[in-house]
């Protein structure tokens, strides 16, 4: 058949230019990662509720880093060799849907589907970490100043006496955020590189600054003298034993404990969940210049790098200059793990808020590097925004989508619809994290929470364990691709570096993250739904499970109908995906 003279399923250019430079990847992929991690690396270690503890000379939060990242080069390694032979925008997508034979398209609809729903949620969570950041600033100044201004900080785009950045103030607040986003986006492709690379040195440099002056100037002694001072009387003491009673100090071991509990993987999952973003320059192959291996490999190896460094040494020495149990009671408190004491200062411990009770004649100081790590959760945004809009672009080439969603702009040489519907779809996120709107339309229990003013909204937890739940498709994909790309498409890959070690990377890898959400995704549930002192309709509510699930159905309904459509418009979709996306 033919449409306007010529076949249905040949394809014209995808309207990319190749102008991101190897620095800009590299730097594309670190903003991609950071996000709250140069002030709160070792909040995240709390996340997975189990404890952190000394392993010799080190947590086994900085171990788990080690181990993590030694399996994340096998990744990088992966994504670097299938991308030499297929240099195009959209990823792993393209990567599943022309190697996994027969069902590819269907699975790599789907580990994309849920990997842009899962990074619309982390946009969500990142834009109430802006707003927090720019409480610490206040709150920084306050302590340092006096001003009862800047003191009051924790009032800023809250509603009420929650405390929490909700309501119409949370809400104008975000829409704010998202509309310095919407500026950075919507710049042509060269001039948002420059944007982010320019703002990601900043922001290293304000990470480098934080661990020197925090390593001169953190003292346990000083810092217990003074938080009572700042944090309604709150003790050192009293956020040790919180941690301690709540199992979060002692008791963890390295192996399995049942054939559905190891705690060491539920740290990996956090890990992943830091780490995630550190491949992304993958997914904008087709505008990477020169060299495209070696451009994505020196980028996500870069990154990876950094990742790991973040989330172990980094991560743990400033806390344990300042007594490591309580600064665990503390981000524990940030996550609901201790109600008692409440939170300190009504913020996570970042570290230049702990600098500012340390050493509070320091603050302009610690004022400058918490411009930096409020910028990096700023920074996530809009990279995860041109991200998604890539795998967008990479659906309409395929018809996934309707093909007006992937049509490239001209002036900014990026597809301009996919990215103002990616806003939109964060915008949609901050109105359901902002009003109890999914109570309003019977929908509450995929949003509970104890806290009646927060009941039916999304919360931060909630939307982090939606993001590792989600995107496990992402991280399982690639090992299966490496393993058949061989065997399924010798044709695509003949040339492709490292190819005769493809089998093995992506067996050694599939087999690790196999084992990781098993023990951190699917053993949960069943712990779970086999507890009978537990409400299993509660847990998958308030885990993010049920969430996921929902997405999962629309996508999968969302496939069929497209299918059904193309059938019907006689598009030869099973040579389409014999052939790659246009260039």
């Amino acid at each position: 058949m033919a449409e306007g003279g010529r076949s249905l399923f040949t394809r014209q250019s995808s309207g990319l230019v190749r102008e991101v430079s190897v620095v800009n990847a590299l730097f594309f992929n670190t903003a991609a990662f950071i996000g709250g991690t140069l002030g709160g690396a070792y909040g995240i270690a709390v996340l997975a509720g189990v404890p952190v503890v000394v392993v010799g000379v080190v947590t086994n939060w900085s171990v788990t880093a080690f181990v993590v990242g030694a399996f994340c080069v096998l990744l990088a390694l992966i994504f670097a060799s299938l991308t030499m032979v297929m240099p195009r925008s959209g990823g792993d997508y393209v990567f599943t849907s022309r190697i996994v034979p027969r069902v590819g398209p269907f699975l790599g609809w789907l580990e994309s589907w849920m990997l842009a729903f899962a990074s619309i949620a982390l946009l969500q969570f990142e834009t109430s970490l802006t707003l927090r950041g720019i409480q610490m600033e206040g709150r920084v100044i306050g302590i340092g100043t006096g001003n009862s201004f800047f003191a009051n900080a924790n009032s800023w785009f809250t509603e009420g006496t929650t405390g929490a950045v909700t309501g119409v103030p949370g809400m104008i607040a975000g829409l704010l955020v998202i509309a310095v986003v919407a500026f950075v986006v919507l710049q042509p492709t060269r001039t948002f590189h420059r944007i982010v690379t320019y703002l990601t040195v900043f922001g290293i440099f304000g990470w480098i600054a934080m661990a020197v002056f925090g390593l001169l100037t953190f003292d346990a002694g000083q810092f217990a003298t003074n938080l009572p001072k700042y944090a309604d009387g709150v003790t050192v003491d009293q956020l040790s034993t919180a941690a301690a009673d709540a199992g979060l100090t002692s008791g963890f071991t390295f192996g399995p404990t049942s054939v559905t509990t190891w705690a060491f993987f539920l740290l990996a999952s956090a890990m992943l969940f830091q780490f995630i973003g550190f491949q992304y320059s993958a997914y904008i192959s087709g505008e990477v210049r020169g060299n495209v291996t070696r451009g994505i490999l020196v980028a996500v190896i870069g990154a990876l790098a950094m990742a790991v460094l973040m989330n172990s040494i980094y991560a743990e020495v400033l806390p344990r200059r300042l007594g490591l149990d309580a600064q665990t009671g503390w981000a524990a408190a940030f996550w609901g793990y201790v109600t008692n004491p409440p939170l300190p200062l009504g913020q996570p411990n970042y570290f230049q808020l702990l600098g500012a009770i340390t050493r509070p004649e320091l603050w302009p100081i610690w004022a400058v590097i918490g411009a930096a790590s409020t910028l990096f959760p700023f920074l996530l945004l809009p990279v995860y925004v041109i991200f998604i809009s890539r795998m967008a672009l990479a659906w309409s080439l395929d018809r996934q989508v309707p093909e007006w969603l992937g049509t490239v702009s001209e002036r900014l040489r990026a597809p301009a619809n996919a990215i103002v519907a990616t806003l939109a779809m964060a915008v949609v996120f901050l109105l359901f994290s902002n009003f109890a709107i999914l109570k309003v339309i019977g929908l509450g229990f995929l949003a509970p929470n104890a806290d009646p003013a927060l009941d039916g909204k999304l919360n931060l937890v909630a939307s982090a364990w939606f993001t590792i739940l989600a995107s496990s498709l992402s991280w399982i994909m690639p090992g299966v691709n490496a393993l058949l790309a061989r065997r399924t498409r010798p044709d695509l890959v003949a040339d492709a570096p490292w190819s005769r070690w493809l089998p093995i990377l992506g067996g050694v890898w599939l087999a690790f993250t196999l084992v990781l959400y098993w023990f951190a995704g699917v053993g949960p549930i069943i712990n779970a739904l086999t507890n009978p002192e537990t409400d299993p309709l509660t847990y998958l509510n308030g885990s993010g499970v049920t969430f996921v699930g929902i997405v999962a159905i629309v996508g999968i309904a969302w496939y069929g109908i497209q299918a059904f459509r193309n059938r019907q418009a006689g598009v030869e979709t099973r040579l389409m995906y014999q052939m790659l996306p246009p260039d």
